[in-house]
């Protein structure tokens, strides 16, 4: 494992999606996370291909990691992602996500899934910052 902020630490200590997904998280710190995935044989549609709501998770695990690590309790405002090419059981994808804006209320983060040599998708969310109760 890389190196993993420790407020993302505390933050998933007690995240059981990422079990669910089957995620891992490779690295995350200084607005930046890589977040990987084997596709499940149960994560994939009818036409045998991992369900684009897989592959959006991911991207959004990814997603939040990166905007927690410079905009701490951070939430999706907003997310929108491009299916570039398919996934299948057994592929593993990798989600490198890179913050490319933030100040004191809101993160920027595009994120690549790649499966192999090729992009499965691209994605771009912005994170605003939460109240904690």
């Amino acid at each position: 494992m890389g190196r993993v902020d420790p407020f993302i630490r505390e933050l998933t200590s007690d995240e059981p999606v990422l079990e669910w997904f089957g995620m891992t998280i490779v690295e995350a710190h200084a607005g930046m996370a890589t977040i990987t995935l084997t596709v499940d044989p149960q994560q994939v549609n009818g036409n045998r291909m991992a369900h684009g709501g897989v592959v959006f998770a991911l991207a959004d695990q990814a997603f939040a990691m990166a905007a927690n690590t410079v905009l701490r309790y951070a939430a999706t405002a907003d997310a929108t992602i491009q299916y570039l090419a398919p996934s299948r059981a057994g592929d593993l994808l990798t989600a490198r996500a890179h913050t490319t804006y933030h100040d004191e209320r809101r993160a920027v983060v595009d994120v690549e899934v790649v499966a192999a040599d090729r992009v499965v998708a691209i994605y771009r969310g912005t994170a605003r910052a939460t109240r904690r109760a």
